[in-house]
């Protein structure tokens, strides 16, 4: 197969990932969601984001690749498995992000899969029933979108924007929370907005730190989205929750 034969049924798969394989979950729910979630899982996000959540009493889902335990990852020392079981004693969701932080559009199922089951494996040995994923980088086409539908209760994707009106359990929509890319009125605009819409956001970030890399949060970003969050009357709860309570909403 060609290069650019390879690149058209590359982009043919991403087209058929976003369009089937759809799960959708009625978003009956007339207040605003926020969630915060937490990819890698860098130590700070353990330390000082949980620090702020529970701050504001508010429960994140953090993302986790069992391989990063105590590994730097872009240059942030990642977790170790006693602060996820914190985490998860707390009442945040700790959930799937692969082992090996794989980009699973370009993997063939077999590899996938094989991570996929040595992640699980590894937060069960924590004590941790982990039932959520999120893709890293985001990347998915339409076979590992299929595969993880088979394997886990949702995944969420990136690309910006919320869910209004409706939510695919197997692509949720998340928004970055980033240092460099997200300023504050952007912010607020973009709760505001949920809150009009009823909508459910989801904001995702790595690290939480005074100097973050291009992926991160500072400290004050976080607080400030917290704040504005809970101010505008949104219900905060992680995606696990979120999705429960709108399961649990009468039609």
């Amino acid at each position: 197969m060609s290069a650019m034969t390879h690149s058209l049924v590359r982009k043919a798969s991403r087209f058929a990932a976003r369009h089937t394989l759809q799960r959708w979950l009625p978003l009956r729910h007339q207040r605003a969601v926020i969630s915060f979630s937490f990819d890698d899982v860098a130590l700070s996000a353990c330390t000082t984001g949980a620090a702020l959540l529970q701050e504001y009493q508010a429960r994140a889902t953090f993302f986790v690749c069992g391989g990063l335990e105590n590994q730097l990852e872009q240059g942030q020392l990642c977790h170790h498995g006693a602060q996820l079981q914190q985490l998860h004693s707390d009442g945040h969701e700790v959930a799937c992000h692969t082992y090996s932080h794989l980009n699973c559009e370009l993997q063939p199922l077999s590899v996938l899969q094989t991570d996929w089951d040595r992640n699980r494996q590894y937060l069960a040995e924590l004590g941790i029933p982990a039932s959520g994923f999120a893709f890293p980088f985001g990347a998915y086409d339409l076979g590992s979108k299929f595969a993880a539908a088979q394997r886990f209760s949702y995944s969420r994707i990136t690309g910006g924007g919320m869910q209004q009106g409706r939510a695919d359990l197997h692509a949720l929509r998340a928004q970055a929370l980033y240092a460099d890319k997200a300023t504050e009125q952007e912010i607020r605009n973009l709760i505001a907005q949920a809150v009009e819409q009823g909508a459910w956001l989801i904001f995702y970030s790595h690290e939480v730190s005074d100097q973050p890399g291009p992926w991160g949060s500072t400290p004050a970003q976080l607080r400030f989205a917290l704040q504005t969050a809970r101010a505008a009357g949104c219900d905060l709860l992680n995606i696990r929750d979120a999705i429960q309570a709108y399961q649990a909403f009468p039609a």
